[in-house]
């Protein structure tokens, strides 16, 4: 089931605004599941949910997570979990909704989400957007390895998704960190499949820790990220970058940015993590 949209999908569990999903294992980092796909889980149930309901003469088709801010509060495992989708406010413009993944009667993740339509395909004028990163070919980077040193055990999900760091983003594997605090590479699916709007909340989560860059190493288990929707991406890879916005004792602060093919800024992301030293 390692396809993204089969790996997030969810089903009505009969009672209102409550559904079903199944974590699948192939999304983990190390023993954990990724924190990308698990955002990436809740907004398509609260999309599913939207389009389930119909929407209405006064409501428009909101299918789009622009704003997702999720609190991660346990960890899941593998396997049946339930949501629950709690509709805040439905207009033209905008939906808001709340949405909680819980396994074991215990809650895991919580989430509210602006959903809204489709942007038109830009750039529009009067845009103001950074320009992409300069990385080397995609071909010329190399991919990254299911079993990495850098601290975090097995990595599945590079197994479904294709991360090639830049080169002089790799210095920490060999204990030659650049000291500067950022990563940066391509991302693309392991089927080239295009990435979806919904696809670009794991893309923003997907980079190693910028940390790792400063010579901290290890498990970096995020506590709370937030993460943008701009576009929806052209076909092709993304170029990505993170950096270390502020590290003091055991927490850090990070931001990501992600551009498509055709050179636009379709997603960017900030998160709280913690650092073990």
């Amino acid at each position: 089931m390692a396809e993204l949209a089969k790996a997030t999908s969810t089903e009505p569990s009969g009672e209102p605004g409550r559904r079903t999903a199944l974590l699948d294992e192939q999304w983990r980092i190390g023993p954990k599941m990724h924190g990308g796909y698990l955002l990436a889980v809740l907004a398509q149930a609260a999309v599913d949910e939207l389009a389930e309901t119909g929407a209405t003469p006064d409501t428009g088709v909101h299918d789009v997570p622009e704003t997702v801010t999720g609190t991660f509060l346990r960890a899941p495992d593998p396997g049946p979990a339930g949501v629950n989708v709690d509709v805040l406010r439905r207009g033209r413009a905008a939906t808001q909704v709340r949405v909680r993944l819980d396994q074991d009667d215990r809650p895991c993740v919580e989430v509210a989400i602006v959903l809204g339509a489709a942007p038109a395909p830009g750039p529009h004028e009067g845009d103001v957007s950074p320009a992409p990163i300069a990385l080397p070919p995609f071909e010329q980077c190399d991919r990254r390895p299911v079993e990495t040193p850098d601290g975090r055990g097995g990595l599945p999900l590079m197994d479904v998704v294709d991360a090639r760091l830049d080169p002089p983003s790799l210095g920490f594997l060999s204990g030659r960190p650049t000291g500067e605090g950022r990563l940066s590479g391509w991302v693309e699916l392991d089927t080239r499949e295009t990435w979806s709007p919904i696809g670009l909340l794991v893309a923003l989560d997907v980079l190693p820790p910028a940390c790792f860059d400063l010579g901290l190493t290890g498990w970096s288990p995020t506590m709370s990220l937030t993460a943008h929707v701009h576009a929806v991406p052209a076909p092709g890879p993304l170029r990505a970058t993170q950096w270390v916005d502020h590290v003091a004792g055991e927490r850090m602060h990070e931001t990501c940015r992600v551009w498509d093919a055709d050179g636009r800024m379709v997603g960017q992301a900030t998160q709280l993590a913690a650092v073990r030293r």
